[in-house]
């Protein structure tokens, strides 16, 4: 599967966009090259990967689409409740170290996203569906025509996820239509919309705004964030990252390892090192206790956060992760759902996978 990673390590030039290249030069200018908020974000957008023999494979972060008759393109599912619906492979710049980074380029048609709408309606188990991509954001009218088309045909969906880094990579793309687009359906939806900050610099004053009006309009919002090699790796930045993040009152979710893909070597910290963060930052007493998100992984068989008894062991340079999914019930909701060869059942139909650790 090839993508915009092999162009990157191949041309030695990633691509970004004006928003991204101004961010940077207001970094160097106001802070300096060996400041955090210069590497907060030259380390996300500007730094070339290694072309190296690595353990790191060509692939998907996981294999979760559904197959088979009368199901349509753009759909996949690990969970229960919820459905990812991948809209479009487009986003406003390319981060090097992102976990969709090998997906084949496509955009859905209209007839598609009214299969998909359709889909979801027809699913008794499904309350909720993730809108992702790519950067839904940056397609508002297929954003718009699907989630409309949901509130019409599917009556089940109670919550519809948006994840996107667009009001971070280049806020002046976003279009305001949105703000009354999503006030219309509050009483129908409740619509959370998930960003993904690595570092507080990119909290500029566009970008709080944008924020700011979506929270007016009724959207709920939250925030992911990914443990990288000299963006985020060390406590003062967290810190700062997530007292920023509470002071615009988006809710933590998960702070997740990289994860394991060609190109990511030198963003990858240690399984470890993630621990002994994530340890000190809810320990330190610097930061509210609302302000704390879960560890976790994005392991072949899905999210796991790392509690006391997740790690069960060791292969070489890979961690054993016990996991509560259990394949009975994969099957029950995505009848086409194969465990891959990382992962193997427990006696009591849990699954085990194998995880790829990083290096500090």
């Amino acid at each position: 599967m090839a993508g915009f990673l092999d162009s990157i390590i191949k041309n030695q030039c990633c691509k970004t966009n004006r928003y991204v290249n101004e961010l940077l030069e207001k970094a160097r200018k106001d802070f300096g090259e060996d400041s955090s908020e210069y590497k907060g974000i030259y380390h996300q957008y500007f730094k070339i990967p290694r072309n190296t023999k690595s353990l790191l494979k060509n692939r998907r972060h996981y294999e979760a689409e559904v197959s088979g008759t009368g199901v349509p393109l753009g759909i996949e599912r690990l969970y229960r409740r919820s459905v990812v619906i991948d809209l479009l492979s487009a986003c406003a710049a390319e981060c090097v170290y992102c976990l969709r980074g090998y997906y084949d380029k496509f955009v859905l048609s209209g007839d598609q996203i009214r299969d998909v709408a359709r889909y979801c309606g027809n699913d008794k188990f499904l309350q909720e569906v993730l809108i992702t991509g790519g950067d839904p954001m940056i397609a508002p009218s297929k954003l718009k025509l699907l989630i409309t088309e949901l509130a019409s045909v599917a009556p089940n969906i109670k919550i519809v996820r948006i994840g996107t880094r667009l009001p971070v990579q280049d806020p002046i793309m976003f279009d305001t239509s949105l703000f009354g687009f999503f006030e219309s359906l509050k009483k129908r939806f409740i619509i959370e919309i998930g960003i993904q900050v690595n570092h507080y610099f990119e909290l500029q004053d566009k970008t709080r705004e944008i924020i700011n009006r979506l929270q007016v309009a009724g959207c709920r919002m939250y925030c992911q964030n990914v443990i990288l090699k000299d963006v985020n790796d060390n406590l003062e930045a967290l810190v700062r990252l997530y007292d920023e993040i509470r002071y615009l009152g988006l809710s933590p979710h998960y702070l997740f390892h990289a994860v394991p893909m060609i190109g990511t070597d030198d963003f990858r910290t240690s399984v470890q090192k993630g621990l002994d963060l994530i340890k000190q930052l809810e320990s330190c007493g610097k930061i509210s206790g609302r302000a704390k998100p879960f560890y976790a992984l994005m392991t072949d068989v899905g999210k796991v956060i790392l509690y006391d008894g997740t790690i069960v062991g060791r292969q070489g340079n890979y961690i054993l992760v016990k996991t509560s999914y259990r394949l009975s019930d994969r099957l029950l909701w995505n009848p086409s759902y194969k465990l891959p060869a990382s992962a193997f059942l427990n006696d009591d139909d849990t699954i085990t996978v194998k995880y790829l650790d990083g290096n500090d």
